[in-house]
């Protein structure tokens, strides 16, 4: 989501060139004042896992360190990193400020920087959104759930004038700018790790 992938410095990950595709869901519930609470939740194989594990998961405040120094203009806080060495799986939880912003006709609008995207409308006020990032040959598929507050009415999906899939909505609470599918690629970047240093160096 813009953004995700375009805003943020993505980690190549560490799985590329594995056989088997990667599967990560995005959870975002937005407050009244366009925040986001974030669940973010990955199971690997186990060659996946160990290149994982040794480059975030055993360190979560290199992830964090990362993440911030991603994105140096916006606020992450309430980051937790639980991981299942058993089940080779983990779960980031982290609350993000600023994930929705105002137009200047007063519209709330939160981006999905994507031209297409297979998108469900579950409730009124919940969206699922599947995506395969074409950076990464198809070897990862992203399920996005995004819950809007109960104050947001009038939900709408639209285009910006590139042609981007937008969602807009109407609220009354103002908030900072921000961008949410920004977020699509954060979650890349917590499942890289390493992988990109060290193709480098080996070419």
């Amino acid at each position: 989501m813009k953004t995700i992938t375009t805003f943020i410095i993505v980690i190549a990950m560490s799985w590329i060139g594995h056989s088997q595709q990667l599967s990560q869901k995005i959870e975002m519930k937005l407050d009244e004042i366009g925040n986001a609470t974030l669940n973010i939740s990955s199971t690997m194989n186990a060659s996946q896992w160990q290149q994982w594990n040794g480059t975030y998961g055993s360190n979560p405040s290199a992830l964090k360190r990362d993440m911030e120094r991603s994105m140096p203009a916006f606020i992450v806080d309430d980051f937790k990193l639980e991981k299942d060495d058993m089940n080779r799986s983990f779960n980031l939880s982290l609350k993000a400020f600023g994930v929705c912003k105002i137009d200047k006709r007063g519209r709330w609008i939160m981006d999905t920087d994507k031209k297409e995207v297979q998108l469900t409308e579950l409730s009124d006020r919940k969206y699922m959104i599947v995506a395969s990032p074409p950076e990464f040959g198809g070897n990862l598929q992203q399920t996005t759930i995004i819950e809007f507050p109960e104050t947001a009415n009038n939900i709408k999906v639209d285009k910006d004038s590139f042609g981007k899939t937008i969602f807009e909505f109407k609220m009354d609470n103002p908030s900072s700018s921000f961008n949410l599918l920004r977020w699509s690629g954060l979650a890349l970047m917590i499942v890289g790790g390493g992988w990109l240093g060290k193709n480098a160096l080996a070419k």
